[in-house]
């Protein structure tokens, strides 16, 4: 065995290299023909959808971009529109505040008066009862020193001297200290 493996080289030409060459190149043609093109088809076919996706998922980036700054922006509009409403309601609060006081404020200014009012009318009424029971007092008193009964010029002058008597009394009493 050992002889006819030494006679067999590596390359001897013989009916079945030379089928084979034929069927390698019958192949060849055969995918080159119908294989190959379909293959070249399908592959670029995938290349053009890879690159367009890439274009999409850029386009997509730049809108994504683009849809965030717009939020931001939206988002800062929105602060600085709170910020408003918050620097508007202080402002209608203090100024309500003012308006409370200063209703408060003429409102007891009114209650002062009234009251001020009512003190003088009642001071004014007080003092003419004083005067009031003073003549009378006067007069019975000058009636009673004099022992006769006066005439109304008479008793007039009298109650006028009496009554600015009393209504020197606390001036003097003023002067005095």
């Amino acid at each position: 065995m050992h002889a006819v493996v030494a006679d067999a080289g590596l390359l001897d030409v013989n009916g079945t290299l030379i089928a084979e060459v034929i069927a390698f190149i019958l192949m060849v043609l055969i995918l080159a023909k119908w294989v190959y093109p379909f293959v070249m088809r399908v592959a670029t076919e995938r290349e053009g959808k890879i690159e367009a996706g890439l274009k999409a998922a850029d386009e997509a980036q730049k809108q994504l971009a683009a849809v965030q700054e717009q939020v931001t922006k939206t988002l800062e509009e929105a602060r600085e529109q709170a910020r408003a409403v918050v620097s508007r309601a202080h402002k209608d609060a203090v100024v309500e505040a003012e308006d409370v006081h200063a209703k408060a404020r003429a409102d007891a200014e009114a209650l002062l008066q009234r009251a001020q009012s009512e003190i003088s009318s009642e001071r004014d009424r007080a003092i003419k009862e004083l005067r009031g029971e003073v003549s009378t007092l006067v007069i019975d008193a000058a009636s009673r020193v004099i022992g006769e009964s006066l005439d109304a010029k008479a008793h007039q002058r009298l109650i006028d001297e009496a009554l600015g008597e009393v209504g020197e009394g606390p001036r003097r009493k003023a002067r005095s200290n």
